[in-house]
């Protein structure tokens, strides 16, 4: 059954109206692809599995797996597909809205492993006609997406959501505390920074919740600013190793990045760890935006990417890589202008400004500096 559907619609996406086509009709959509198609204020939920490894292919088998629980447990008078997000959606009648409940809670009761994979369902609005199910859609998606605020296993109806901030200030103040108790001379209590992990979190969701995405912004600008604070106060590296985007990314709750980002910090106080550590992070990363943005990087728009002053960025350059910022960024450039005018036609102010240069003869007279040619040169001999 799921091949012959798949066959004409691969995504729950493919359906929906105002999506793939505008002027369809959504039940005539589903009848073609031999799914139920009368629904009383149809309704969409999206169920999502979390998973701990991060790897595409294992994300993948885990949707699958889902993907047949569901068609296993289906409740009667839905329509079952996935989507391009890595979730499985159902649609369904909004009167038969705990039949959904019961769903999630019969996938949960059949996981016997040690640690199961967590499930959330994200549940839209009800809707007069099929016709408005993509705005369903949107809603289940960010309903799935409020898992990280919200602990319990119980479906998340995008009704019950608190409506995002739009903006927060840093707390300054907050961090300044947590500076204190990892410089402080006593030891301080795990317990003691988990409590004040949480009032930072506090202070910066005052307003309302956040997007993940500026949450996992803000955790990486206090991490990072710590370390930083904790080397000066003592005036050699005191230490701790940094969790990666990839990984703050893949934490589900709150709750969960609170315990990452205490532990990160325990042992900041009073051990002492390689120099290296941070140093080579923040270069790689600083390299790493260059390397993709060498068309309007500079030292203050890269230092401010990853969360350090212009300054400590300019001597990390010089200490660690043995040459200035600017002149690391002059090479990434020459090195794409290189590519340009051997693979294209574009005049040579055009290159200039694609890898950054709006003065054309400034660009021309770095350019033959470091290749020994002119742009034109380079290109007649190439």
């Amino acid at each position: 059954m799921m091949q012959g559907v798949m066959s004409r619609a691969r995504s729950l996406n493919d359906l929906l109206p105002g999506r793939s086509f505008a002027a369809r009709d959504m039940k005539l959509s589903l009848e073609e692809n031999g799914l139920h198609s009368c629904y009383v204020y149809p309704t969409l939920a999206l169920f999502s599995v979390h998973t701990a490894e991060g790897d595409l292919w294992s994300r993948r088998h885990a949707v699958d797996e889902l993907y047949a629980v569901i068609n296993r447990y289906k409740p009667r008078n839905t329509a079952i597909l996935p989507d391009d997000k890595g979730h499985v959606g159902i649609i369904f009648s909004w009167d038969d809205r705990d039949s959904i409940t019961a769903l999630h809670s019969s996938i949960i009761s059949q996981e016997h492993s040690a640690n199961p994979p967590l499930i959330s369902v994200g549940i839209s609005n009800p809707y007069p006609h099929l016709s408005d199910l993509h705005h369903g859609y949107e809603q289940a998606v960010l309903a799935v997406k409020h898992r990280f605020y919200q602990n319990d296993s119980q479906p998340i109806y995008f009704s019950s959501m608190t409506e995002y901030a739009s903006d927060a200030e840093y707390p300054s103040v907050m961090e300044d505390e947590l500076l204190h108790l990892l410089t402080s001379d006593s030891i301080t209590e795990y317990g003691t920074i988990r409590k004040a992990v949480e009032r930072f979190y506090a202070s910066l969701t005052r307003n309302g919740p956040l997007p993940v995405n500026k949450v996992v912004d803000v955790t990486l600008q206090l991490l990072v600013s710590l370390q930083l604070r904790i080397k000066s106060a003592h005036g050699q590296p005191h230490l701790c190793s940094t969790p990666d985007i990839t990984a703050l990314m893949q934490l589900y709750t709150l709750e969960e990045l609170q315990e990452a980002v205490s532990q990160a910090l325990k042992g900041m106080g009073g051990t002492t760890y390689s120099s290296d550590c941070l140093d080579h992070k923040l270069i790689k990363k600083a390299i790493t935006l260059m390397e993709e943005e060498f068309d309007r990087a500079s030292l203050h728009y890269v230092a401010d990417k990853v969360f350090i002053t212009p300054a400590y960025l300019s001597t990390l350059f010089k200490s660690k890589m043995g040459i200035t910022f600017i002149e690391h960024l002059t090479r990434i450039r020459i090195s794409n202008a290189k590519k340009l005018l051997k693979q294209t036609h574009l005049k040579n102010y055009e290159v200039a400004e694609r890898v950054g240069y709006n003065d054309s003869r400034y660009f021309s007279q770095i350019f033959k500096k470091m290749v020994g040619l002119s742009p034109s040169g380079f290109r007649d001999a190439n």
